[in-house]
């Protein structure tokens, strides 16, 4: 199975759990089993985890240096964003940003010494 099919498979897989895990707890809040504020206003907050379930469908294996790439800058920016936006340990925005360009240099440095470890797709040999 090359990468590209299986990324597929892992995907639906993924987001069929993320799918599952969020109607479960929404299921037990409503039934008070679990005490969480359903307002929809307050869902907004929760955003960056969609974009946590997209870097991880991007990392499990088989994968490709650009998809393990891509999944890391994926789940490393939903958690700068979680922090920055909701002040977590007093950090803004303004404080974080560089961050970000460090994890982008990081990203840059990896990508070629990934091209050894993970083989590349059809699409990246063409």
């Amino acid at each position: 199975m090359n990468a590209d099919i299986a990324y597929r498979w892992r995907k639906q897989l993924v987001w069929g759990l993320a799918l599952i895990i969020a109607g479960t707890v929404i299921l037990l809040a409503q039934l008070d089993i679990l005490d969480i504020d359903l307002n929809p206003a307050h869902f907004w907050r929760w955003w960056p985890w969609l974009v946590v379930v997209s870097g991880v469908t991007k990392i499990i294996p088989p994968t490709t240096s650009r998809h393990f790439t891509e999944g890391w800058w994926e789940i490393f920016f939903a958690g700068w964003w979680y922090v920055s936006f909701n002040h977590i340990w007093g950090l803004g925005f303004g404080q974080t940003w560089p961050a970000l360009l460090v994890a982008w240099g990081v990203g840059m440095m990896l990508r070629p010494l990934l091209d050894n470890i993970f083989p590349p797709s059809v699409k990246e040999q063409a």
